[in-house]
This record gives C-alpha cells, structure tokens and sequence, in this order.
C-alpha cells in the first residue's frame, strides 16, 4: 500500500493547489480524481486504483475525523489539541471526544483542506492564522513552532438563529427585570459595553441587545469576524482584513470605526475589541 500513500499525498497537494487557485473542486473532484489516477498510477491494479481514488477523494473534499462532528447540530465549538485530542463544546460543556487524528501530517491536511479555497495557509514562516468559512463559522490554527502539542486547530460554529433578551430570560441567563433594564437603554442610546471571558456568551448577549435597535435605524457593524446577526433591515456589516502573505492590505477595527463614522449611522456596535 505504500505506492498508494505515496500518490496520495502527491493528489491531494495538486487539488490543493487548484482549491487555492479558487476553482470549486467538490462538482468535479471525483471525475479529476479518476484522470489523475489513470494518467500517474498505471502500474496499480484496479482493487490499487480504486483505494486511490477513494482515499484521495476524501482528503480533497471532506474533512476526515471532523465531519461527523461538525454535522452535530447540538455542537458548538471544536478544538483540537494536536492529533490525538479532539474536544467539543455542547451547551457550554467541554467534552472530549474519541476522534483522533492518525498523525500530524494528517491533521495538517485537513487544515490545508479547510484554508486553501480560502486562499489562506500556514507555514513556519506564518504560524497562525484566522479565517471565517462560507457559512459564517470561526477558524483559528496554530502550527508548530508557536504549537509544542502540534497543530492546533478550533472551529467555533455559526448560529443562524441569534437568541433574543427573552430568549436569555427563558433559558434563566437573565431576570426579567434586568432584560426590560436592557432593552430600554438600548432603546435610549446607551453606550454599552458587554464584557467576559472567553465562551461566557459576550456574542450572544450582544446578538440579544441588538434586538432592542428600532427597525428604522441605521445600523453599521464592525467585526473582527463576522458573528453577529441582526434581524433588522438597514443594517451595513463591515469585516477586518488581516495582512497577505506579504504583510500588506490589513485594514485593522479602529480603521473601520474611523469610516463608520462618515457612513451616517444611527447605531455602531463594534464586535469585539482586543489588544487595547
């Protein structure tokens, strides 16, 4: 079976590299797949062949030991602490879990999957890195040297339906009194300031106070990654860019707040600020 580890590591890099090039490899993976084969793995026979296809299949396309997890609706988060521990997070509980990863090298792989359409990656020259995928959710990673646990990877899902102040009255987060407090200093343009550690619901709480805005406000976002969801209509979202792989093109939060400022707003409601 070694020609076959062999020639799928090689498969995987080049439809990697076409992921990065921005093509949408999921409609024709398997045909592309198949030509690969036929074309660099002739000596194999056909039971050779068809492993081949299937094990690069799913390296290209999904997300291996990850994806029954993040087809669970009831998790939230999952962190990954090199290989050989994987954690959930369900309702504000932390659970291990018995997913692993083979090796480093295969965990790596899985974080080049999830990076490369977004024409992201990490190296030992750019050891981090943060990016939102396509339906919203959260990526960090953190590679070695930075990592001494091996790749660290978190994924914080996105949640389309936001929880409303009677929505935390509900679920005992808030008193009734303290929602009607809320809501009429939303109502009377309070500046507020949501504060917590990390996990403690800071998004959330915020989603929730958003609520209060009238419908006739404009309102303009501002977001290091974009998490909130805000039910009105006129509402402007603005996301921070980090730098490119040369260092160049970061448009940075207080930049943002800068420009809101000239966009006529009614509301700012600034996402997260750190590093102040």
């Amino acid at each position: 079976m070694e020609p076959i580890e062999e020639l799928a590591g090689a498969l995987r890099e080049r439809l990697i590299e076409r992921a990065r090039a921005g093509e949408a490899l999921e409609e024709g993976v398997p045909e592309q797949v198949r030509a690969l084969v036929e074309r660099e793995a002739a000596p194999l026979d056909d039971s050779e062949r068809a492993a081949l296809c299937e094990r690069v299949i799913l390296l290209a396309t999904g997300l291996g030991p990850l994806e029954p997890l993040l087809a669970d609706p009831s998790v939230d988060e999952v962190m990954v602490n090199g290989p050989g521990a994987v954690f959930v997070e369900r309702r504000g509980r932390l659970e291990r879990t018995d997913v692993s990863f083979g090796s480093g090298a295969d965990l790596m792989h899985t974080v080049e999957r999830i990076l490369a359409p977004l024409g992201r990656r990490v190296d030992e020259a750019s050891p981090l890195c943060d990016a939102r995928l396509s339906d919203g959710s959260r990526v960090n990673v953190v590679i070695p040297p930075l990592s001494l646990t091996g790749p660290c990877l978190t994924i914080r899902r996105f949640r389309r339906a936001g929880f409303s102040l009677r929505d935390l009255v509900g679920n005992a987060t808030l008193t009734a009194e303290g929602a009607d407090l809320l809501a009429l200093a939303v109502a009377a343009r309070a500046s507020i300031l949501v504060s917590g550690g990390t996990g403690s619901g800071k998004t959330t709480t915020l989603n929730a106070l958003s609520g209060a805005i009238p419908g006739d406000e404009r309102i303009v976002t501002i977001e290091d990654a974009a998490e909130l969801k805000l039910r009105q209509r006129h509402v402007v979202r603005l996301e921070a860019r980090p730098p490119n792989l040369e260092g160049r093109g970061e448009v940075t939060i207080r930049q943002l707040v800068r420009n809101a400022l000239r966009m006529r707003p009614d509301r700012i409601i600034v996402g997260e600020v750190r590093g102040g």
